[in-house]
């Protein structure tokens, strides 16, 4: 009679495997919830990214009208549109007026644009990219959030976009001194000077400026900022000598280019003056004065673009006073850069005139130096921010 001897381990398989299904029965659901968090979790982070670009387009687009139109309302019905075009887990992004702001944006002392609203000349627009409970596209349902108790997530996103549109009235001095040899010390020009009858030479201050201005001009041309810009001519009125001087004007200062967006009108100007005969004083009031005509211009100046003067004189004003000027360029917001050109300049008025008028003053003593400087002034304003 044969005996089986019963093996020590049958009863532990039989154990283990009675023991592994409570346990998968406990880990399934861990699992599931897991798997539900993981598949919420990449739909949370691809609605935000659908916000975020949303909102960007929505502020772009509403900043673009508003540089073109200064229109508030259209810069608004800009942003809805674009806001609408564009779907925030699988509905299109719609916004409130509450959601759009229009205000203004500067730099701080660290070089940081901080925006604030309701501020004015406004070139910012603001939107709320907003799926709470409160906005008009609610609040965005989650797959498997039911199992944690959070059946939806309220994502929010805020873009800003800014522009620089820059008004610029350039008020240059073409007194007779202007004619004189840009390497010259001599102070002023007299009746009986071969040149005073004579358009100014290719030695002449003038056309050291001419070549700046074109500097100037070119750097605008480059950037990508919205610049308008207009010529002003100062020198002082000779109507009243007899015999008649050549090149006397009845008009101390004279608009010889509106505002325009065609930088290339300003070249052509620059062309006509240096082939022409103009004499004169230094009236720099007169070209101020007539500056702030051409800024202000109600058909072609922009109620929300930033309005710069860049005065330019190589002389000392004879006539009128530039400083009795900035009160108006400071009720206009238009900030003032003065410019002087050789050494003869009075630099001390000049300065002032800047410093009343909210902007800076540079000194060129030749033309080299006075290139630099339009370049500067030209990199200066032409900013865009976003």
């Amino acid at each position: 009679m044969s005996h089986r001897r019963k093996s020590p381990y049958r009863g532990m398989h039989t154990a283990r495997n009675g023991a592994i299904l409570p346990l998968v029965a406990i880990t399934m659901p861990v699992m599931l919830i897991l798997l539900g968090f993981s598949v919420d979790l990449a739909y949370m982070q691809n609605t935000r990214m659908e916000l975020r670009a949303a909102t960007d387009a929505a502020a772009r687009a509403a900043a673009t009208r508003l540089s073109q139109t200064d229109d508030i309302l259209q810069a608004k019905a800009r942003a809805k549109l674009i806001a609408r075009s564009n779907f925030v887990a699988g509905k299109p992004l719609e916004l409130s007026d509450s959601d759009i702001q229009i205000g203004r944006s500067q730099p701080n002392g660290a070089g940081r644009w901080v925006f604030t609203a309701g501020a004015s000349p406004p070139n910012s627009v603001r939107i709320l990219g907003n799926r709470s409970a409160g906005s008009i596209g609610g609040t965005v349902p989650l797959f498997f959030g039911g199992f944690v108790g959070q059946s939806d997530f309220e994502p929010v996103q805020t873009a800003t976009a800014s522009f620089l549109n820059v008004d610029i009235c350039l008020v240059l001095d073409r007194s007779s001194s202007m004619k004189l040899n840009a390497d010259s010390s001599e102070s002023g020009m007299y009746i009986s000077d071969s040149r005073f009858c004579s358009a100014p030479n290719d030695r002449s201050r003038w056309m050291a400026l001419d070549s700046a201005v074109r500097v100037f001009i070119q750097t605008l041309s480059n950037s990508n900022a919205d610049e308008q810009v207009a010529l002003v001519t100062y020198s002082s009125d000779l109507s009243t000598y007899s015999p008649p001087l050549c090149g006397a004007s009845n008009s101390p200062s004279s608009l010889d280019s509106p505002l325009s967006t065609d930088l290339s009108l300003i070249e052509t100007e620059m062309n006509r003056l240096k082939t022409s005969t103009w004499n004169g004083n230094t009236f720099i009031e007169s070209g101020m004065r007539r500056g702030i005509s051409a800024l202000t211009d109600p058909a072609r100046g922009r109620r929300f673009a930033n309005k710069v003067m860049i005065v330019l004189t190589d002389g000392h004003e004879n006539e009128g006073s530039a400083l009795s000027a900035t009160p108006d360029t400071r009720n206009e917001q238009i900030v003032v850069n003065t410019i002087t050109f050789g050494d003869f300049a009075d630099q001390a008025t000049m300065a002032e005139v800047a410093s009343a008028g909210g902007g800076r003053h540079y000194h060129a003593s030749d033309g080299a130096a006075l290139e630099r400087v339009f370049r500067e002034l030209a990199a200066e304003v032409a900013q865009i921010t976003e």
